[in-house]
């Protein structure tokens, strides 16, 4: 191992340059006192498909390339990760984390054959997938993860022991989300949902309560896209719903004065295991940004806030709670403001990027 102040980290991968996820685990490295060397085979996040298998032999003279770079540094390199949705790298990676005698570290935030499912694509490269994890998953050193309740859900998913998961909780681009108090609120009370239309993000539970604040002073408001979009907009169509909004994706200045606007953000609902073990990156953005949040009670969330003082939780799959936690809300302003001071606290201490740094120092560097 090098000295602290000459730590060095090699990240393989495709992925946006500013991509959430990968943008947090670049700083929190650099954080902890490491350089990050990059090793971006594409500059795109492509999921797993025709298009990439198509790719994936340019992508190796790429990896080749970069990897021979860094190697010809005479650097020493501490750890090696790889970013999330390429198990199939993970033998490529293992290779060059031996040549560089360093641990291997994958992403495994998101399960790619799980993601697949959900976005309900062919049950066969489904199933290919999920043996393709399978086949992978037990080469890395260590696994990246975000909450206690995935360690738990992915050591006997894919029989990996705990001891190789290491709890790294989606944090938020401080870039773009933090406190906006200077945004006066919107006249309607406006409850506010970003992000992807997956079905374990219980988008119905949300629609179920706009249904029911139908004849109240409350807009619904979405934005973003996904799988399931289309199925909810039909659904409030149908429902004949003008207090909801499908704003589609909008541009992150546009966001912001959104989230700065509105009065409650909310998370997911459903009952999906993966929903449960999940915080989600809507939580942790909006508390980034001083928002009150509501959002399913899961141990997961349980884990990092409390009910009535940094977050607002309610049953999973249950519209009539929600329903209920909003006109609780709207009546009480001095709890909005409780939520709001409460999950930025939570936000500061647990999940910034000095807070991920920590996380990473303390459980990679300290040996």
């Amino acid at each position: 191992m090098t000295t602290e102040s000459d730590r060095n980290v090699v990240l393989l991968g495709d992925y946006d340059y500013d991509y959430p996820r990968e943008k947090l685990i670049r700083q929190g490295f650099e954080s902890a006192g490491a350089k990050v060397h990059e090793c971006r085979f594409s500059d795109t996040s492509r999921f797993i498909g025709f298009t990439k298998i198509l790719l994936l032999p340019l992508f190796l003279v790429r990896i080749i390339r970069r990897m021979s770079e860094i190697k010809n540094t005479g650097t020493d390199i501490d750890a090696l990760v790889l970013t999330k949705f390429n198990p199939i790298l993970i033998p490529v990676a293992v290779y060059y984390a031996r040549q560089l005698n360093c641990p291997l570290i994958y992403d495994l935030f998101v399960s790619l054959y799980r993601t697949a499912e959900m976005r309900d694509i062919h049950p066969a490269i489904v199933k290919a997938l999920s043996i393709l994890e399978r086949c992978t998953l037990r080469l890395p050193d260590y696994h990246l993860v975000g909450t206690d309740q995935f360690i738990d859900l992915y050591s006997e998913m894919y029989g990996i022991p705990e001891e190789r998961f290491i709890r790294l909780p989606p944090g938020a681009d401080s870039d773009w989300f933090f406190p906006q108090e200077d945004i006066e609120k919107r006249d309607t009370f406006t409850v506010l949902y970003w992000g992807n239309f997956l079905p374990h993000h219980g988008v119905g539970t949300i629609v179920g309560a706009a249904a029911e604040l139908r004849n109240e002073p409350y807009e619904f408001v979405f934005l973003g896209s996904g799988p399931e979009q289309e199925r909810y907009r039909e659904m409030c169509e149908e429902l004949e719903l003008s207090n909801v909004r499908f704003k589609g994706f909008v541009p992150r200045e546009d966001q912001q004065k959104w989230i700065g606007s509105s009065h409650v953000c909310l998370g997911v609902f459903d009952d999906d295991p993966r929903t449960l073990a999940s915080i989600t990156n809507k939580v942790t953005e909006a508390v980034a940004s001083k928002k009150a949040v509501v959002t399913a009670q899961s141990p997961a969330i349980d884990a990092w806030f409390e009910h009535g003082e940094s977050i607002y939780t309610v049953p999973p799959k249950d519209p009539v709670a929600l329903a209920t936690a909003i006109r609780t809300l709207d009546a009480d302003r001095e709890l909005i403001t409780q939520l709001e001071t409460g999950g930025r606290r939570v936000y500061d201490r647990e999940f910034d990027v000095e807070a991920i740094g920590e996380i990473l120092e303390r459980t990679l560097f300290s040996s």
